[in-house]
């Protein structure tokens, strides 16, 4: 095993192109869970994509999280709206980002300086000419 003095940077700012593609990912997330349009919240997730929910709910597979999706903005999530911020864009790989959104429930509360009540980490892979949620992992802010 080779021992360095430092860790190293292994990763890579997005391109311009990619950065602006990703965002709109996250974006039509955030819209379709807004709108309560379930096809909008779930178009950009690869078939086999793992989602882990806030909660702690591993979904797997496109029609696991099509399902969930459906039962939240249906139900106990209906009336519910969120503003994301997208932070931390970057390539892990060539065809591999990650992207990691902060999320409040409007975008008043995060222009107050509110705390974000939520961040995600988003694993995403370019398949073709377009990129693909492969993996989502949210994670409830603590409130102390």
């Amino acid at each position: 095993m080779h021992m360095t003095e430092s860790t190293p940077r292994v990763t890579v700012p997005l391109s311009s192109r990619d950065d602006v593609e990703i965002r709109a990912i996250i974006s039509d997330v955030e819209r379709g869970f807004n709108d309560n349009d379930v096809e909008l919240s779930v178009a950009h997730f690869a078939e086999d994509a793992v989602v882990v929910t806030a909660i702690g709910v591993v979904l797997e597979g496109a029609a696991a999280i099509r399902g969930a999706t459906m039962l939240s903005l249906g139900g106990a999530l209906a009336d519910a709206t969120a503003y994301y911020e997208p932070f931390a864009l970057a390539y892990v790989g060539s065809d591999v980002a990650v992207a990691q959104k902060r999320a409040w429930s409007s975008k008043k509360s995060a222009e107050s300086g509110e705390a974000a009540e939520m961040t995600a980490l988003y694993v995403l892979v370019r398949h073709g000419d377009r990129w693909w949620i492969a993996r989502r992992e949210n994670t409830l802010v603590a409130r102390f």
